[in-house]
């Protein structure tokens, strides 16, 4: 069979019906929606809530995306660690939404 011979849409057929499945949150999505909520974030809080193991990571993409946080570290037995501060809560919030629209009618909708 050559290549072109193949139907465009053999994988989609073969896929179970998508309908049926609940699209989890992004990371990014997760993260941002709690810091919306509670104004900031610890890497513990990210574990916990957001199943986020790399906050750090989060943080700076969203940083690059425009979004105002403030980096503050605290201390505990044993070291420090960050807790990040949303400063625009509006300007967030949009990009939250901007996310959820993109994932559920773009094209990684489920």
């Amino acid at each position: 069979m050559k290549k072109d011979d193949t139907p465009k849409d053999t994988a989609s057929a073969s896929c179970p019906d998508q309908n049926k499945y609940k699209r989890e949150p992004t990371k990014l999505e997760s993260v941002l929606a709690y810091l919306t909520a509670k104004g900031n974030i610890s890497p513990s809080d990210a574990l916990k809530h957001c199943n986020c193991w790399r906050l750090s990571a989060v943080i700076h993409t969203l940083k690059k995306a425009g979004i105002k946080i403030e980096t503050h570290q605290e201390a505990h037995e044993g070291g420090f660690h960050a807790r990040y501060y949303l400063t625009q809560q509006t300007q967030a919030e949009r990009h939250l939404e901007a996310l959820r629209k993109r994932t559920r009618g773009g094209k990684y909708a489920a």
